[in-house]
């Protein structure tokens, strides 16, 4: 079903609050691996159980061939992972590669994608999230390039539906610089678990009251074709220049 021992047996996953198995391996389709460590602690709020590995095809693994992935456990609430979007969103140099994203059961879906990691003294990737406030003179780049990710989606007829700073990551240089290429920074989406087709994709229960959604958004609701250009502008002005604190 995805995730096997050592002696081959199935490992069992808590569908809340998945461990990473000890010494537990990693297999589907004709990929295996080896869990390294958890990425967080699994019982923080609204973080999904998330994992490093590392993976290689399978019988053919070489000295230096693994690569290193991201695997979390995500709850299908609403249809399943947007497979294509990010897919998509991939071709275009938009997002880090998927290799998975398999149903386990009863509504766990095991995601498995490169790692944009970040190493100090050489660069690589963070969270966007880690810029608000200090986008200085980069922030109209930012919000172009934002807003090109958001046309690439609507001429596809697709939704993110999440599409907010810590969903979004910038190659940064060894000095935590953003990263610019042809004149534009280098950007990263990530985080598809909403993500699908207008109309068809819909938003979550128990939507957080603190995201500034687009108005109208209720829990379970269909994802409208701009809503994630409302939501990017609803989020940026805050995001470049926060409010001072009263």
């Amino acid at each position: 079903m995805g995730v096997i021992g050592d002696s081959g047996e199935k490992l069992m996953i808590d569908t809340q609050h998945p461990n990473c198995p000890d010494n537990g391996l990693l297999c589907f389709d004709d990929w295996e691996g080896i869990f390294e460590s958890q990425m967080h602690d699994n019982t923080t709020p609204g973080k999904v159980p998330c994992f490093l590995a590392k993976l290689h095809k399978a019988g053919l693994r070489e000295t230096g061939s693994d690569v290193q992935v991201v695997v979390k456990f995500v709850h299908n609430y609403i249809g399943t992972y947007g497979k294509a979007t990010h897919e998509y969103l991939y071709g275009l140099g938009l997002a880090p590669r998927l290799y998975s994203a398999l149903d386990l059961y009863q509504g766990l879906v095991m995601v498995v994608m490169e790692y944009l990691a970040f190493q100090e003294g050489s660069g690589g990737w963070v969270e966007l999230d880690t810029f608000e406030g200090k986008l200085g003179n980069m922030a109209g780049a930012v919000r172009k390039e934002l807003e090109k990710i958001v046309d690439c989606l609507q001429e596809r007829g697709m939704v993110h539906a999440d599409l907010r700073p810590k969903n979004i990551m910038a190659k940064v240089d060894e000095q935590h610089r953003i990263t610019i290429s042809e004149d534009e920074p280098i950007l990263s989406v990530i985080d598809f678990d909403l993500a699908g087709m207008v109309d068809e994709a819909c938003y979550p229960p128990f939507l957080n009251p603190q995201v500034p959604w687009p108005t109208g958004t209720e829990d379970y609701g269909k994802v409208g074709r701009n809503d994630d250009r409302i939501l990017l502008e609803n989020w940026w002005d805050t995001f470049v220049q926060p409010a001072e604190p009263s």
